[in-house]
Formats: structure tokens, C-alpha cells, sequence
């Protein structure tokens, strides 16, 4: 029996929020796929950080966001600047949901040390 594709098993809005960031044309090179996933996580652990502090240890690890993983749909470079607005599909478990795929876009901008999130939508 064949394998399907990996696009195939994509919900319908992951898809269509990647065609919709290919169809805006421009540049698409951006953030590889990698870095948008280490930015991500660099940003959910200063959250679960900040609800450690805020909640303790215990409460925290109960409630702490984890991804399992990162899709990159796509990247477009916006006009006059230098930042790009990135299509992903995260895996992520966010309590209390279950675990579950979320597509999502995300402002990304090149820093001294790396790529950072600057805004999710």
C-alpha cells in the first residue's frame, strides 16, 4: 500500500494558508524551517519560564506549552522592511487542550543572534 504524501495528510487550512503565502509572491527565503522552530521554542520556554516563577515548579510543569513539532508552509518578505510573516503548522500541547496541530503565521525578524518572533497572529 503507497505512502501518502506528507501534503496530502495537511488539514485543508494548513494547506490553504500555504498557498496563500506562495500565491503573495516576492521573496520567500526567510527563516529556514529549523531556526522558525528553534525561535518558537525559545519563546514558549520564557513562557513556561515566567509561569514557573509565577506559579511554582509543579504548577508550572502541569501547565507548561510543548512543541512537538514545526511545519514551515512558507515566508514572505514584507514590503520595505526587513522582517518576514512566516505560514506554520505546530504540534503542540497547550493544557488544558490535548495535544493538536495549529496552523498559525508569525512575524519573524533576523537579530544579532538569530531570528526572533516579533508577533503571532
Amino acid at each position: 500500500m503507497p505512502v501518502p504524501s506528507p501534503v496530502l495528510r495537511k488539514p485543508p487550512r494548513a494547506l490553504a494558508l500555504g498557498a496563500a503565502l506562495a500565491l503573495l509572491g516576492g521573496c520567500t527565503a526567510g527563516p529556514t524551517e529549523a531556526e522558525l522552530t528553534a525561535a518558537i521554542r525559545a519563546e514558549m520556554d520564557r513562557a513556561n519560564a515566567l509561569a514557573a516563577s509565577m506559579l511554582g515548579p509543579e504548577a508550572a510543569a502541569r501547565t507548561a506549552t510543548r512543541i512537538h513539532g514545526l511545519d514551515k508552509l512558507g515566508c514572505v518578505k514584507e514590503e520595505g522592511g526587513d522582517a518576514y510573516v512566516c505560514g506554520i503548522e505546530v504540534d503542540i500541547t497547550a493544557p488544558p487542550a490535548q495535544r493538536r496541530k495549529l496552523a498559525s503565521r508569525v512575524r519573524m525578524a533576523k537579530q544579532d543572534n538569530g531570528w526572533t518572533v516579533v508577533k503571532t497572529f
